[in-house]
């Protein structure tokens, strides 16, 4: 099943699209960007909104307990490849906050060498050309994938958000998931496009398109 979040018009107040995403989901979304929201851009807004994703769906995700945390001191380490705007608001969404107390990190990572100081990587339209490269180079690191580039799930990639006109869903391709030990929450898997699929390129190049 694929879940639809509906933004409203996105020149508008920043709690028009967290706020059905944490009734959806029922996560915690910081709101605490709402009182100015109004007066940014919608590219502005739709960042905030992929930052709040991407915190969350760190959150209902599991980690194998032999694979050390890529951060730093133990804390759990975000990296966005090819979208440097995100990484901007994914570093000012994560600050004061945790997960199963595990401090945050955001950092900008380039190239299959950048995956090792990972745990959740988003892959951005600048590594686009790279996409398989880098999901070949997650293999074995339990990384949690998630992009927002076309066919990314159905390409071997964890979870693919996309955007339509200005409702958000996402996919999760659960075999991925598992091949790497990582464990999501059931509850997540209800509000998602769940694939089942093996990472093969060629067959993956011959899917129809879609969000997923």
């Amino acid at each position: 099943m694929a879940i639809l979040i509906h933004c409203g018009e996105w020149g508008g107040a920043v709690s028009r699209c967290l706020f059905p995403l944490v009734t959806c989901l029922a996560l915690a979304v910081s709101l605490s960007v709402a009182a100015d929201a109004a007066a940014r851009p919608a590219d502005s807004i739709e960042l905030q909104v992929k930052a709040a994703f991407l915190y969350n769906f760190a959150k209902f995700v599991e980690w194998p307990s032999d694979v050390s945390p890529a951060g730093s001191s133990g804390s759990l380490a975000f990296c966005v490849f090819g979208d440097e705007p995100l990484l901007s608001a994914l570093t000012q969404s994560l600050v004061g906050k945790t997960i199963n107390g595990r401090a945050l990190v955001a950092r900008q990572s380039e190239g299959p060498q950048g995956a090792r100081r990972c745990d959740i990587a988003f892959i951005g339209t600048g590594e686009k050309k790279r996409m398989d490269e880098l999901l070949d180079g997650f293999a074995g690191l339990g990384v949690l994938s998630i992009s927002d580039l076309g066919q990314f799930a159905r390409r071997g990639g964890m979870i693919a958000l996309a955007r339509k006109a200005d409702k958000f869903r996402f996919a999760v391709n659960i075999d991925a998931m598992t091949r790497q030990g990582l464990r999501i929450s059931s509850k997540l898997l209800q509000l998602a496009e769940v694939l089942h699929r093996p990472t093969n390129r060629a067959e993956s190049r011959e899917a129809p398109s879609g969000a997923s």
